[in-house]
This record gives structure tokens, sequence and C-alpha cells, in this order.
């Protein structure tokens, strides 16, 4: 009895190892799998200042969308705005150069008329000698007036720029992430003030063996499926390869643009990819 089941036991045992063992997936077939994938934004950056300060405004908060070149916060300014509008009184003050240009008109007439009467030997070289001179520096303060006034619009100008310094302007369109100061707090050359995000489009991270990597091409169209909302195919384009594989987990990077216009769909989420276009 024993004897009889050691050669049944055997005679399966052998029947399973002639089994032949079913044969893994390999290149192109790869790429019609679903492989797991993370959706990213397009950019994230926390902002700073180009000026140090007092943060005297925040004008946004977390969740909010934002658009490029809005106004998000504001550092205290008075003493940068005071500037500017001595500045900019300065600059449209053209009181000196009317008054240099009427007495050069008025020395120009004068001059005239001397050197007719000298011409008729009634007035003496002197006095034309006089006038000229006069007519001379009265030029030469015009000149000066106008330089003047082109080196106070310059200072204008430089105090706009100065002014404008402590506003903090979105470089994006997209959604704020955080806030990471509050008003009251002081703005440094290191500080960070609001972490945003662009979400249009987004970047979808993937990992795929090395066995398909002759297959994917940059260009190439693939099916996103994101975990939320559930059931939505999307579809992405490849942009980046990785060039430098990990033999560690025989795998490579790919990463996809997802267009997102309507920013409906969030970042962050986990998703599943295909490339249906390369496995036919």
């Amino acid at each position: 009895m024993v004897r009889a089941r050691l050669i049944t036991a055997g005679i399966l045992f052998t029947a399973i190892l002639g089994r032949p063992l079913a044969a893994e997936p390999t290149g192109e077939a790869l790429l019609s799998q679903a492989h797991d994938c993370l959706v990213q934004p397009f950019i994230v950056s926390e902002l700073g200042s180009p000026a140090n300060g007092l943060l005297e405004e925040m004008l946004v908060d977390r969740g909010q969308r934002i658009t490029k070149g809005m106004v998000v916060a504001k550092l205290r300014s008075d003493l940068e705005q005071a500037s500017f509008d001595l500045a900019k009184a300065r600059a449209e003050s053209t009181a000196l150069i009317q008054l240099a240009r009427e007495r050069v008109s008025l020395l120009r007439k004068e001059t005239s008329r001397n050197t007719e009467l000298h011409n008729k030997q009634f007035a003496a070289t002197a006095l034309l000698d006089k006038s000229m001179s006069e007519l001379q520096q009265a030029i030469s303060q015009l000149t000066q007036a106008e330089t003047d006034q082109a080196l106070a619009v310059l200072e204008m100008r430089r105090a706009a720029v100065l002014l404008d310094q402590r506003s903090i302007l979105s470089p994006i369109d997209g959604f704020v992430v955080r806030r990471l100061m509050a008003p009251g707090e002081h703005v440094y050359e290191q500080a960070k003030i609001l972490k945003v995000a662009q979400i249009d489009p987004l970047f979808v991270e993937v990992n795929v063996p090395i066995a398909a990597f002759p297959f994917i091409k940059e260009g190439m169209k693939a099916e996103v499926r994101p975990s939320q909302p559930v059931g939505r195919v999307l579809a992405a384009t490849v942009s980046v390869i990785d060039k430098v594989l990990d033999a560690a987990s025989d795998t490579f990077g790919v990463r996809l643009v997802l267009p997102n216009p309507t920013m409906e769909l969030p970042a962050g989420v986990n998703c599943t990819v295909t490339f249906p276009a390369a496995a036919k």
C-alpha cells in the first residue's frame, strides 16, 4: 500500500515537472499591460521675494485659483511709495526747462539786434561779445536742464521698479498649495512665502520593465486611467524616456504629458497606464 502511494506521488510529481512553465510577457506584450503610475503637477514652485521687508498682506489662500502675473502677496512699501511719488513729481516738472528755453529765445533776439547794430557800427564789439557769451551760457543751462529732466525720468523708473518688488506676483496659472508665511512676518532673501502648482498640463510618471525599452518612443500615445475620478480614460503623450536604467528594479522611468485644460483632474493621484498603440 505504501509502495503504491509512493509510486502514485512520483508519477504526479513527474507530470507537474513535465508541464511547460507559462512564459512571462516580453517586449511589446508588456506595453499592453497596465503599469502603476502617479499624476504629478507640471510645475511646483515656492515663491520668494526679491526684496526684504515685512509681509503686510497675503491676498490668496490654500486651494485658490491663481493666474500668471496676479499679485498674491504684498510687503510693506511706505518708504518705496514715498520715493516713487517724489521721483515722479521731479520727472513731471518742466518748469526749469521752460524757463531756460525762454531765456535762450530772449538772448537770441538780443544777440541778433546787437549783431545788426554792430554791423552798422552803432554798437560796440564788447556789447556784442557779451550778448553772445550770455547766449552760450543760456544754451548750456537749457542742455543741463534737459539732462536733469532725463535723469529724473530714469530715477522715477528705478523707484517704480523698487516699488513693484514689494508685490509678489504669481509666475504660473494654477493653484495655491500652501501658505508658508503669515502677515507680520519678516521676509528675507531665502524666505519662501507661498507654494503654488501648475496642473495644466500634468506629468504622469511611470516605471516600465526594461524589456519594453526598445519599443517606447517619444511622442507615443498612451492611455491613462486615474484612480479618481474612476472610469475615465485619458490620452497622454510620452515626453521623456530615461536613458539610465534601474538594474535593481529591472525598470526604467517614463514621463508622459497629460493635457488638463479644465483643471478638473487633480495632481497627486495614483493611476495606471497602457501603451495600446505600441502593442498592436
